[in-house]
């Protein structure tokens, strides 16, 4: 717990540095390589010298005083009284060789800590890792999205795949259970590899929570749990009107493993479940994750994290969120959750969570999709990550030649 609060606070410090931080010089050292380590310390050692110098001449300096009867007496050297102008001479000296030594250590200081703030700032950057979707066809999306998650479970070696079910995003803002699509993709996946899926259990799917940490949670009151990684898939679909398109949304079907509830493969399509106006010009959706100090890779540098959503995520903004970080970065998503809303029976567990999101609606934008991220890990303070947007537009018309 130790080890991962402090990956946090770590990532949390200097929110509100400028491009190239300035640092403590406490701080300076995690950024240096081992041969300027050595040179760090030994002008660290030098400046020393020249202020404990320095301040032994000041010291000498402010004991000087006018010859009066009443006065301290000056210090003497050799069993002689020096005069005034004598002893500040003397201290001058010793003040100028201590200032000496702190101008020799300076240029390779001033140099080490802008090499240090450098690579503080390379690694807290802003980054961007995001995703276009051209419209497609809804028979087309389903369809791609049943046989590349096929390939992927079976790259993958797992024996079962169990389809759970699917979920719609209401104009309400509610998340409700869908058998249509999922009918839609298990008759997509059928056509593709009628073997691989698995009978859906008389008492149906849900969340059966682990009996022990050993033990993995079960998909059924009648199934048994997974007995290791890459022996059991579990398969879903989402659908996500987008607001202001009309039909238009993002379809998103997942793969997660049945023994680690984590999920594995994510593929997103910009298409309509009803028939669209063909004579409609198609649409692109880009939507990107604007991490604004490079958390994600900074954060999975530092391990293996696993992530839920906490209850306040709005559910387009978690979809989006989930997408990215399954495709395109290391940090895990929980599929256990998702086991539970899709088929609507359970409550799950932490299964490896260490942290959670936290996606809520931004400022309202005419163009965009805003949401605000946030990352939570268990038992300590959130860090403001940045922004994931998501828009809509016209397919661009291929340039002429």
């Amino acid at each position: 717990m130790h080890a991962l609060l402090a990956s946090f606070l770590l990532l949390a410090a200097g929110e509100a540095t400028p491009p190239v931080p300035v640092m403590p010089d406490v701080e300076v050292v995690k950024y240096l390589k081992p041969p300027e380590l050595v040179e760090w310390a030994n002008s660290q050692r030098l400046t020393q010298a020249g202020e404990t110098r320095a301040r032994q001449g000041n010291s000498i300096m402010a004991m000087i005083r006018p010859p009066d009867p009443k006065a301290i007496k000056a210090p003497t050297v050799g069993g002689l009284t020096e005069a005034p102008e004598q002893t500040k001479a003397r201290a001058q000296k010793i003040i100028d060789e201590g200032n000496v030594q702190i101008q020799q250590a300076l240029p390779s200081l001033t140099r080490l800590r802008a090499a240090a703030a450098a690579r503080l700032a390379e690694k807290t950057k802003p980054l961007e890792f995001g995703s276009e979707l051209p419209q497609s066809a809804w028979n087309v999306s389903v369809s791609h999205a049943a046989v590349r998650l096929q390939k992927q479970a079976r790259d993958a070696g797992f024996s079962k795949v169990h389809l759970i079910g699917a979920i719609v995003l209401q104009a309400d803002g509610k998340l409700v259970r869908t058998s249509t699509l999922a009918d839609d993709l298990r008759a997509a996946w059928i056509k593709a590899d009628e073997k691989s899926l698995t009978k859906v259990p008389a008492e149906g799917y849900a969340y059966v929570p682990a009996t022990d940490e050993k033990s993995a949670p079960a998909l059924s009151k009648g199934l048994k749990p997974a007995t290791s990684a890459r022996q059991e898939a579990v398969l879903w679909a989402e659908f996500y009107a987008v607001p202001s398109e009309g039909s238009l949304g993002l379809l998103v079907v997942r793969l997660a493993d049945a023994y680690t509830m984590r999920i594995l493969g994510s593929e997103a399509y910009l298409t309509s479940p009803v028939t669209v106006d063909a004579s409609a010009a198609p649409k692109t959706a880009t939507f990107a994750l604007k991490d604004q100090r490079s958390f994600v890779p900074r954060l999975a540098s530092s391990g293996d994290w696993i992530f839920a959503f906490d209850r306040e995520s709005a559910a387009l903004g978690s979809a989006l969120l989930a997408h990215v970080a399954v495709q395109q970065t290391k940090l895990g998503i929980s599929a256990s959750p998702y086991v539970a809303v899709v088929t609507g029976a359970g409550t799950p567990g932490l299964d490896g969570v260490r942290a959670h999101w936290r996606v809520i609606p931004g400022k309202p934008d005419p163009k965009e999709v805003i949401f605000q991220v946030s990352a939570k890990p268990v038992g300590a303070a959130a860090v403001e990550v940045g922004q994931i947007v998501l828009r809509v537009d016209d397919t661009p018309k291929p340039v002429a030649k």
